[in-house]
């Protein structure tokens, strides 16, 4: 039987969006508690402390948000140095990362600066000499390492190989859970007790991705849907499957102290209660400055108890023009496609968001009623059309309202797009 744990308080909810930065939500309340000060969302990475406090870690350096007051750097590059990454907080002067370079190091932060502790071709040596980061964890006193040449934990200057457990490969997944690590390869998962491997009773999926909560749930998001299932950490139980949200995806997921599941997906945000009913889903645009794709989700304590209730999202008419490189023509009888997400295929996926057209004799198009959102225009010129003949061609174009549109016009007119254009463009005119 795991051993009990105090009851979480509530605590905010924060959501990194594209184009925005990080979302607060709390008591019905929705905030921008760091805007975006330039660069691209996804190379901003957050990490919560056991405090309450929320770090956020980039290229311009380290940010800390307190449950309340302002926030403070704890690091700052000044132009140079790499990025530090997957952040693990036990206390706000106990903080552990790994440089984002090719030769990666593992630094410690211990309240006044950071400081490299072990480097990857001295301290982490083995079968492969370009040895590829994999996971950090800590467990009660230690930190835990994996990597291509295997797993390693330290205790202050103590650092050893540690043997995967029986079955497994060298090259493992880490998660934290109560003070002690798990290891997994995506088919089996392994906890640390005392000095063995447990095993675990996960549910597999074709996502090896899992949040560990430590109220005990673990939830594995499902491919090819924004779903999640559902189990117990440690004990063997029968395994949940919740409702699905809206789209087609899980982006990042987090597990609440109170047991339920936060969903990101490409096209909003919502919650799970812990038996996988759906409890709320908010597209995007449907709360104050969620009007790009959710792509993190950080939750302290047990979350917010009151979850605000989603408002009608603001939609524009999208229109546009599509032209042929080679005779800068109109591109007529193209089929359009709106995808509520990002695409790498000539296909969007299904869901709501989607939109359709087919480009008239002048290569106009018009997409009704879109609201805020990140997304693709999918072109699928005729498949006889001279200009767009080779295989050596690209198509297609991407659409954010939020910062592509007017704010204050109904309309949003995208002026004269080019399709079939070469792999490599020309340089610019000079």
């Amino acid at each position: 039987m795991e051993p009990a744990i105090a009851a979480a308080g509530p605590g905010p909810a924060y959501v990194l969006v594209e184009h925005v930065g990080v979302l607060r939500i709390e008591d019905d309340e929705v905030t921008t508690a760091l805007p975006l000060a330039g660069g691209d969302a996804r190379d901003l990475e957050l990490a919560a402390g056991p405090e309450g406090s929320l770090w956020a870690s980039g290229w311009d350096g380290v940010e800390v948000l307190p449950l309340a007051g302002e926030a403070r750097t704890v690091h700052r590059r000044g132009g140079s140095g790499p990025r530090y990454e997957h952040l693990q907080v036990r206390a706000d002067n106990d903080v552990w990362a790994v440089t984002s370079d090719i030769e990666w190091q593992v630094v410690h932060y211990d309240g006044s600066r950071w400081q490299p502790t072990r480097a990857r071709r001295q301290a982490f040596k083995g079968k492969y000499d370009d040895n590829k980061f994999e996971g950090l964890a800590l467990d009660a006193e230690g930190v835990w390492v994996s990597s291509w040449n295997g797993l390693w934990r330290g205790v202050g200057d103590d650092w050893r190989p540690i043997d995967a457990p029986p079955g497994t490969g060298t090259i493992l997944s880490l998660w934290s859970y109560r003070g002690r690590p798990i290891v997994g390869d995506g088919e089996r998962w392994f906890l640390r007790d005392g000095g063995d491997w447990r095993p675990l009773s996960w549910p597999i999926t074709d996502d090896v991705r899992r949040a560990v909560g430590e109220v005990g749930v673990v939830a594995a998001p499902e491919h090819g849907r924004a779903a999640v299932r559902l189990a117990a950490v440690t004990a063997a139980s029968c395994t949940a499957a919740s409702e699905p949200l809206a789209g087609s995806r899980v982006s990042a997921l987090a597990v609440d102290g109170s047991g339920r599941v936060w969903l990101a997906t490409d096209v909003g945000l919502g919650v799970i209660d812990g038996d996988g009913r759906r409890r709320i889903e908010w597209p995007i645009g449907s709360l104050p400055g969620f009007s790009g794709r959710p792509l993190q989700v950080v939750v302290i304590g047990a979350g917010p108890w009151r979850l605000p209730s989603p408002r009608p999202a603001r939609t524009w008419e999208v229109v546009g023009r599509l032209r042929t490189f080679k005779q800068s023509a109109p591109l007529a009888g193209a089929a359009v496609e709106l995808c509520p997400s990002p695409s790498g295929s000539d296909r969007c996926p299904p869901g709501p968001g989607a939109r359709a057209a087919t480009t008239a004799a002048d290569g106009a198009f018009r997409f009704a009623d879109v609201p805020i959102g990140d997304y693709s225009i999918v072109v699928r010129p005729p498949a006889d059309h001279p200009a767009c003949r080779s295989p050596f061609t690209r198509n297609g174009h991407s659409l954010a309202p939020a910062v592509d549109c007017p704010p204050d016009a109904a309309r949003c007119d995208l002026g004269e797009l080019t399709d079939c254009r070469p792999f490599e463009m020309p340089p610019p005119p000079r």
